[in-house]
């Protein structure tokens, strides 16, 4: 599904903060639309178009940034509790 299509069916503003997006802006941009996948397939999510999203670039790429330093974390926490338990 792309951009346009994703617009005409969700409309112009971001999935995530709802704030219009700039569709002239160059790609890569932070007030440039891109496609969230809503559940990335590195997160197990199966990509389909029903889990696709509209998204300022710079809020698909925090919403990343977080999503992977809290994964990061908690492997930490693990780690830790795993080690106060004296196991492996």
């Amino acid at each position: 599904m792309s951009v346009k299509a994703l617009r005409s069916t969700f409309g112009p503003n971001c999935h995530w903060c709802g704030l219009p997006m700039d569709f002239d802006e160059p790609h890569g941009r932070p007030e440039s639309a891109t496609i969230e996948h809503l559940l990335d397939a590195t997160m197990g999510g199966v990509r389909q178009q029903k889990h696709r999203r509209l998204a300022h670039a710079v809020c698909n790429h925090t919403r990343n940034e977080l999503r992977m330093r809290a994964e990061r974390e908690f492997e930490g926490w693990l780690a830790a509790r795993r080690d106060s338990a004296g196991k492996p």
